[in-house]
């Protein structure tokens, strides 16, 4: 059988790797901008990040790694080690962060509804992430799915900081761009509509709730019948209440916080992790 050549990103690895004497160990991902190794350490496995380098993404590169280095929670993925690296000419971005070897939530949710006091359990870790990420101004904007891993059965995880938001410092995003960072089908309001004035911690809180939501219900929480993917996302971005089948069954499962964190102001939202928190942990009584 014919060796495929290495791509130019498996060089990088296997040249970083050699430098830091570390083992490299199978290809994990590749997003938009990033492709992820498995490495192994003195016995630990770590995820290798690798992405080249561009005027454009550098500041949040850079912006990312320093989010993560200041961050120290369970919830959040722990970065051991980023630098600038240079290989034939050309500037890669590297990163090595913890191995999650328990699956992402998308994994998991192929298999079908999740229970309820799962969910709870599951909401409440990841909420009490975004306390954290509140208490220094982050904001993380890319909350799905595909971004919440799992250290063993039970742990959430959240990682990929790519598109933080750092409060108080100068936004990256254009002005006049039509739409914010972030995944669409994943976003609040003030995201689809580059509301950079609206966005803070209650975003996380709304991105949050949409994978909550279908988690449960195995839909988008704005999704109709007889719509699409991209109607449930103009609901969104057209400020629209839920649907009102939608909030019956949240009503009917105790989990009417979640109607009030997808309310589509902020300012109808869980004024402060903490409530959110407490309104996810707490099943209401008769």
């Amino acid at each position: 059988m014919t060796q495929q050549p290495l791509t130019s990103l498996e060089k990088v690895a296997i040249s970083i790797c050699n430098q830091l004497d570390v083992i490299l160990g199978r290809t994990l991902g590749a997003g938009a901008h990033k492709h992820v190794f498995l490495i192994n350490q003195a016995g630990t496995n770590l995820a290798l990040k690798i992405a080249p380098v561009s005027a454009t993404l550098k500041s949040r590169f850079e912006r990312e790694s320093q989010a993560l280095l200041d961050c120290h929670h369970p919830a959040i993925a722990s970065l051991k080690y980023v630098k600038s690296y240079v290989f034939d000419g050309e500037e890669y971005w590297v990163t090595i962060e913890e191995f999650l070897a328990g699956g992402t939530l998308r994994d998991r949710m192929v298999h079908g509804p999740m229970p309820v006091p799962q969910l709870r359990h599951i909401g409440t870790v990841l909420a009490d992430a975004l306390v954290h990420l509140h208490e220094r101004g982050l904001v993380h904007r890319d909350i799905k799915p595909e971004n919440i891993l799992f250290r063993d059965e039970n742990e959430p995880v959240l990682t990929d900081f790519g598109i933080v938001r750092v409060l108080g410092e100068l936004s990256l995003t254009q002005d006049f761009m039509a739409q914010g960072p972030g995944t669409p089908l994943y976003s609040a309001p003030e995201q689809l509509l580059n509301d950079k004035a609206s966005i803070d911690w209650r975003t996380d809180q709304f991105d949050l709730a949409l994978v909550l939501v279908e988690c449960v219900l195995g839909h988008h929480a704005f999704f109709q019948n007889g719509l699409s993917r991209r109607d449930a996302i103009l609901a969104v971005a057209n400020r629209a209440s839920l649907p009102r089948e939608t909030e019956v069954k949240l009503e009917c499962m105790r989990l009417g916080c979640l109607i009030k964190a997808l309310a589509p102001w902020p300012v109808q939202r869980y004024r402060w992790p903490e409530e959110f928190i407490k309104a996810l942990s707490t099943e209401p009584s008769d």
